[in-house]
C-alpha cells in the first residue's frame, strides 16, 4: 500500500542537498554582486578596480553553480532508481521470504524457523517462548552445519507432552563450540509480506507474523 507522504519521503531527502547548496550559491551571487556595486561606485577614477578579478571571482561562482547542477542532476536520477528498487517490492505482497528473526508464526501446517551457524558449534539449542515469555519447549537444533540454512522441525509439543496450538513464538537459538564457547548462529524465519512502506531508510516490508523489516535484510524470496 502506497500513499502520497511515504512515497515522497525518500525523494525530499535526496534533493533537500542541492536545494540548500542552490540557496547558498544564490546568496554569494548576491552578496558579490552588492559587493561589485559598492566598489564600482566608489572606485578612483584614476585607478580603477581591475576587472579580471570580477571576471575571475564569477567564473569560480558559476563553477560552482554548475556542480549544484550536476549533483541535482544525479540525485533526481538516484531518487528515480531508488523508486524504480522500491517499487520492485511491491512485487512481494503476497509472497513468503526468508528474513532473520527470533518471531515465528505457526500455522495449522508449518512451523517455519531455521538457523545459520558460524564455524566451530558442536551442540545448538533451540527455546521456544509463548508471547508472555513462558519456556514452552527446549531441544537440539538438528544439524552443526556452518552456513547452511537448517531447518528445525517441532512436534507441536510442548515440554511435558501437550499439544501447543497455532501462535506467533518467541524463538532463541544458542550454540557452542568443543569448549563451552558461544558460536554465532542467526535465527531465520519464513514469513508472508502482507504491505509495503516506504520510509527515508529504504522500503519496509510488515510480515503476517508482526514484524517490520527493511527489505535489505531478505536472504531469500519463496
Amino acid at each position: 500500500m502506497i500513499d502520497a507522504t511515504t512515497a515522497s519521503t525518500l525523494s525530499t531527502a535526496n534533493t533537500s542537498a542541492a536545494a540548500t547548496s542552490s540557496a547558498e550559491l544564490q546568496e554569494s551571487y548576491n552578496s558579490f554582486l552588492t559587493l561589485l556595486t559598492a566598489q564600482i561606485s566608489n572606485q578612483d577614477p584614476l585607478n580603477p578596480v581591475d576587472s579580471t578579478q570580477f571576471v575571475s571571482q564569477l567564473a569560480q561562482l558559476t563553477q560552482v553553480e554548475q556542480s549544484i547542477a550536476t549533483n541535482a542532476s544525479l540525485e533526481q536520477i538516484s531518487t528515480m532508481l531508488s523508486t524504480v528498487g522500491a517499487m520492485s517490492d511491491l512485487q512481494l505482497i503476497g509472497r513468503d521470504v526468508l528474513v532473520p528473526s527470533t518471531q515465528v508464526r505457526m500455522t495449522e501446517d508449518e512451523f517455519p524457523l531455521s538457523y545459520q551457524l558460524n564455524a566451530g558449534a558442536e551442540e545448538v539449542t533451540v527455546r521456544i517462548f509463548s508471547e508472555d515469555g513462558t519456556l514452552i519447549r527446549e531441544m537440539p537444533g538438528p544439524s552443526t552445519a556452518e552456513g547452511e540454512v537448517i531447518d528445525v522441525e517441532w512436534n507441536r509439543l510442548d515440554s511435558v507432552g501437550l499439544p501447543v496450538p497455532p501462535d506467533t513464538f518467541r524463538v532463541e537459538i544458542t550454540a557452542t563450540d568443543a569448549e563451552g564457547n558461544d558460536v554465532g548462529v542467526t535465527p531465520l524465519t519464513r514469513s508472508e509480506v502482507t504491505r509495503v512502506n516506504f520510509t527515508a531508510y529504504g522500503p519496509e516490508l510488515e510480515l503476517d507474523n508482526g514484524e517490520s523489516v527493511l527489505s535489505n535484510v531478505v536472504r531469500s524470496v519463496l
